[in-house]
């Protein structure tokens, strides 16, 4: 299978010659030879990527360039060009949202009706992929209460960059809709506005559901940085302790240690003295120590 060939095509019933066709994407230069002949082929920059415009709507026909949520949730380029008479769809070969219109075109009415259907089929891929994020970034938070472990900062930051790609993906669409829903050819029916109303609305609550999740990932990844803290800081302690329970007889073997003559030295109870005065002033300074609630 390589480029310009036709992954799929599907003749729509009922609908005299309509038809859905499913390519891998494309450049211009390809699409203009795979496409037929006609004014339509002014949104070629709109299917192929070389302009900044998402979506066109022109004498009944729409060119849009769209991302869905592939089968490993990341965001992958589509297209679509809708004629009175055909469906073009440019997507990968994995693309969920094209093999389930492909599966079902035998219940379709027509181009519109396949477009419609194609993109309740993106959607859904938003909305599972949105509620999956959901899902990972709980799991993340409840990891981060148990405390700091091995590899949560990296899965951390794979769910961030799902939510991105996800809220990329989502934002697009809407920009889309927010166009189609002023400028909808007459021809495509009175279903045509409800239909983008729907849909639009299911778009918003993906949207809302990704915002959701980047709050809930920043508000984890500060609750993250503030555990590490409070246990870097509780080591930091606990080595503050132990040096401070070893200054006294670290004092006291320096004293002893000075090449100096020291009345001590000819005393039979001078290693027990100074042995003991050690202990003592280490159970002081334990004392001390546990007084002032350092040791929990």
């Amino acid at each position: 299978m390589t480029q310009g060939e036709a992954y799929g095509r599907r003749r729509l019933p009922g609908a005299g010659e309509a038809e859905v066709i499913w390519y891998l994407p494309t450049g211009a230069d390809e699409l203009r030879r795979l496409l037929p002949e006609g004014e339509h082929h002014a949104d070629l920059d709109v299917l192929s990527g070389e302009s900044r415009v998402e979506v066109r709507v022109r004498g009944g026909r729409v060119a849009l360039r769209a991302f869905e949520i592939d089968e490993n949730q990341q965001a992958a380029p589509l297209a679509m060009l809708c004629l009175p008479t055909r469906l073009y769809i440019f997507a990968q070969q994995e693309s969920s949202a094209a093999r389930e219109l492909m599966e079902g075109a035998e219940e379709l009415g027509g181009p519109a009706a396949a477009f419609w259907q194609a993109w309740e089929n993106i959607v859904s891929g938003y909305q599972a992929a949105s509620e999956a994020t959901v899902a990972s970034a709980e799991q993340v938070a409840q990891r981060v209460l148990v405390g700091p472990q091995r590899g949560l900062g990296h899965i951390t930051y794979r769910v961030r960059r799902r939510a991105f790609a996800l809220r990329q993906a989502v934002q697009r669409a809407q920009a889309i809709f927010a166009v189609l829903a002023g400028e909808l050819p007459a021809q495509w029916g009175g279903d045509a506005d409800r239909l983008c109303r729907e849909i639009s609305q299911r778009i918003a609550r993906a949207y809302a559901d990704i915002e959701s999740v980047r709050e809930s990932l920043g508000e984890t990844v500060e609750a993250y940085t503030s555990v590490q803290s409070n246990e870097m800081t509780h080591v930091m302690q606990v080595m503050t302790i132990v040096s401070l329970l070893f200054l006294p007889p670290t004092l006291i073997a320096s004293i002893y240690g000075m090449n100096f003559r020291i009345p001590e030295y000819g005393w039979p109870q001078g290693y027990a003295w100074s042995l003991g005065l050690m202990v003592a002033l280490t159970g002081l300074t334990l004392v001390w120590a546990a007084r002032r609630k350092w040791l929990r």
